[in-house]
């Protein structure tokens, strides 16, 4: 298969993109004076709500000011949580939106980390917090977050939990999100149990499968699907080469993910004020047979060591040890930036979850790796990292 083939039948068309809706190279960044390119919207499944193409992620952020020029540009889907910075960034989201003459125009999500599967009267209880943080009366999207096994998906307390928030208008439409080493079986689950409305999960060029066909599935169900982390760890600094283009494989990744016409929104961290103008940029140029040599660069540099969180490794530890999880927080601590939260989410893990074994141990983990990932290495580096 020749080159051409290859990235029309690989990359592009994982998106759900076809290479004739390629072009040749991206378009050019408006110039002095001329008018910044606009937001785009699509409509999330069944709930008939009209959101940004790009979701305002709130995991490690807490800057007001940011958040206050996105939504004059056209962010109208923010995603946050509850257990997000312990509430500071639902606090941080409050300052925002505090004012606002059209909270309609503002679609808020929100909720709480599900690991635990909390009982009904948590949900309600919580929930009374959040709207206080958030000074609002309603979320429009109410969603356990953090879902790691099928028994967190299908709680029973989630969807009763939720119709005394809807009876009560605190809470529209019923959400559940996963970056699990399950996801796929828990989205299939999902979907199958009826009352989801929204899926919120990760999806990259990295680690697509079958979410394909899943989200198809979902849209033929009518519920919507917001997508994460569709950047696979942002490794580009590591590479001297990639550090250079990275402004230009940003925006690759995010037009890959919203290729699949079956994906409403991208939820992204905007880290500054200039990431406002990258993802508008990103949505309104054309997806290119460059974009796709891009995120073949990338996949090919860090195909052996970048964790897709499967979890098909754990199964070979005599300890226990989250191996997901630990080189997931390595991941925010050393991409992200996000360092205090990945040391507290690091601390939370049960001591015998953690990477202080593996010191003396001879990696069985590895042999059950898909991947071929050095896992020993990763984990005890992150263990330094996330212990120093």
């Amino acid at each position: 298969m020749d080159r051409r083939n290859f990235l029309s039948h690989g990359m592009l068309a994982a998106g759900g993109l076809s290479l004739a809706a390629c072009k040749s190279a991206s378009a050019q960044s408006p110039g002095p004076g001329e008018k910044k390119p606009p937001m785009k919207y699509r409509t999330l499944g069944r709930t008939g709500l009209v959101v940004s193409e790009v979701a305002f992620g709130t995991y490690g952020w807490q800057n007001t000011a940011v958040l206050v020029k996105a939504l004059e540009a056209g962010v109208s889907l923010i995603c946050t949580c509850a257990d997000y910075q312990s509430g500071g960034a639902e606090r941080a989201v409050g300052l925002a939106i505090k004012g606002r003459r059209e909270r309609e125009k503002v679609c808020l999500l929100s909720g709480i980390d599900c690991l635990r599967d909390p009982g009904e009267s948590e949900m309600l209880e919580r929930l009374e917090a959040s709207l206080e943080r958030l000074g609002t009366g309603w979320l429009d999207i109410y969603v356990p977050h953090q879902a790691e096994t099928l028994a967190n998906v299908t709680n029973p307390a989630i969807p009763k939990a939720f119709e005394k928030m809807k009876a009560k208008g605190k809470a529209r439409w019923l959400g559940i999100s996963t970056h699990s080493g399950q996801l796929e079986p828990m989205l299939e689950r999902a979907i199958d149990l009826g009352y989801y409305d929204v899926l919120l999960c990760r999806y990259n060029f990295m680690e697509y499968k079958s979410q394909m066909k899943i989200f198809a599935r979902a849209a033929e169900a009518g519920i919507g699907v917001i997508v994460f982390k569709v950047h696979a760890g942002t490794r580009e600094s590591e590479l001297e080469p990639l550090q250079q283009k990275g402004l230009d494989l940003d925006q690759a990744r995010m037009r890959w993910a919203l290729s699949n016409p079956n994906v409403t929104s991208t939820c992204v961290h905007f880290t500054n004020f200039s990431a406002i103008d990258n993802y508008l940029e990103a949505i309104n140029t054309e997806t290119s047979l460059r974009d796709a040599d891009l995120l073949e660069q990338y996949r090919t540099a860090f195909d052996h060591s970048y964790c897709r969180n499967c979890s098909a490794c754990e199964h070979y530890c005599p300890h226990g040890v989250k191996v997901a999880d630990i080189q997931r927080f390595g991941m925010y601590f050393r991409c992200y930036g996000f360092e205090k939260e990945a040391m507290a989410r690091y601390a939370a893990l049960p001591a015998a979850g953690r990477a202080g074994f593996c010191r003396n141990c001879p990696a069985p983990c590895e042999s059950g790796c898909p991947y071929g990932l050095a896992i020993r290495r990763h984990l005890l580096e992150a263990h330094a990292m996330l212990t120093a």
